[in-house]
């Protein structure tokens, strides 16, 4: 249901359906209690959960991943990128902090 409200939004601002370009972030979110999928942020000291968000540049929600807040952005924003990327099959490029800038190359096996 959100790729097809994703692709109709797109054609009503006169863009292809499908994105060609994501956006990354992570939010590190405190929760109270525990279960495998909680851990501690060192960098921002929450105890809980990393919800790591891909946006299209229309702001359009693509994917969402939710793991324990001690997993490394690098080894997580990975995996919420490739799976993104399986989605939205026309995505060719990810910017994040800091202006980072990642092809299809860097999150998927040549």
């Amino acid at each position: 249901m959100l790729k097809s409200l994703n692709g109709r939004c797109r054609k009503e601002a006169g863009r292809n359906p499908g994105p060609s370009y994501g956006i990354i972030d992570s939010q590190s979110a405190k929760t109270r209690y525990n279960g495998e999928e909680r851990g501690i942020d060192g960098n921002k000291k929450v105890k809980g959960r990393k919800r790591h968000i891909v946006l299209d540049i229309l702001g359009n929600l693509l994917h969402v991943g939710v793991h324990a807040a001690n997993i490394h952005d690098t080894v997580a924003a990975g995996e919420v990128m490739r799976r993104a990327k399986e989605l939205y099959p026309g995505i060719g490029n990810f910017s994040g902090d800091a202006g980072l800038y990642l092809s299809k190359n860097d999150i998927l096996p040549s």
